[in-house]
């Protein structure tokens, strides 16, 4: 599976400051790149995935969605007056208590999105979730609340979201990592905890910061040339520090195959913030 699978929603998450933004943005001007547009969601006040599409966003259109204005979405569903639902989240005790409960939360604006894209049943949707452990609470919260409610107007919503967002035909989860061990090890609790919890596996996974390795013909070379002239001696002991590096990150690639029967796609290290663009050819490649 690469950028072009059929889920209309991708949620693309990981642990904080491993590119999971630069990767949202690039999926999203894959797909805008194949069908002329897209839409890139955000939530709260978060624009790292727009600001990493920058001038690449051709076709690709950013909506940041606010909790409060998610919440007066759904109060209307349910009470059938709009007038009314923003009257009751503007006041003062209702919004301290809709702001202290994090589930209304999740389902709110997990529900904005539903909306969203039923709107435009064609349209890619690509969703900069939030980091890590907080993106399967978001996915869980609709089945533990339909659980718990039953039968009503909340029920329903739940209901809705399992059917419309979250179910493995309608969504698909893209997990992305760097290849530092303990980055690694965070990423494969993520997935099992999707596997065991959710009964889904991540749908892509991203390796981002990849470091380049020398081949064992350039590392002969260089141990050659730093015996016979001691100025290469500097450049031998970083590529030897590289090939080291190299061997950490197929030992963490490997294990996160084991966890998620998933296509890997690998992003090298660049020495400043890649573009979109420049991402796309290896998102493309994933096996």
């Amino acid at each position: 599976m690469g950028p072009a699978s059929d889920q209309q929603i991708w949620f693309v998450t990981g642990k904080g400051g491993v590119g999971k933004s630069t990767m949202a943005a690039a999926l999203a001007r894959a797909a805008a790149g194949r069908s002329g547009e897209a839409l890139l969601i955000e939530f709260e006040g978060s624009r790292a995935a727009a600001r990493a599409l920058g001038e690449h966003g051709d076709g690709v259109r950013h909506l940041q969605i606010e909790y409060l204005d998610a919440l007066v979405d759904v109060m209307t569903s349910i009470l059938g007056s709009r007038l009314l639902s923003r009257m009751l989240v503007n006041h003062r005790s209702v919004r301290r208590l809709v702001r202290a409960v994090p589930a209304l939360r999740e389902l709110a604006l997990l529900d904005r999105v539903r909306d969203v894209a039923a709107r435009r049943p064609g349209l890619r949707v690509v969703v900069d979730f939030p980091a890590s452990g907080h993106s399967l609470d978001w996915l869980r919260v609709p089945v533990a609340a339909e659980r718990f409610l039953r039968s009503g107007p909340a029920a329903e919503l739940c209901y809705n979201l399992r059917r419309d967002v979250l179910s493995p035909d309608r969504s698909a989860v893209v997990v992305v990592s760097t290849v530092e061990p303990v980055v690694a090890s965070e990423t494969r609790q993520l997935c099992s905890r999707l596997i065991e919890e959710l009964e889904r596996s991540p749908d892509l996974l991203v390796a981002n910061r990849v470091p380049h390795c020398p081949t064992v013909q350039q590392l002969a070379r260089l141990r050659d040339a730093a015996r016979r002239e001691p100025g290469w001696a500097a450049l031998e002991k970083v590529a030897a520090a590289d090939w080291e590096r190299a061997v950490e990150t197929e030992r963490a690639l490997a294990s996160l195959r084991a966890i998620a029967d998933a296509p890997l796609a690998r992003v090298p290290e660049f020495h400043l913030d890649p573009s979109p663009h420049e991402v796309l050819e290896h998102l493309g490649a994933a096996r």
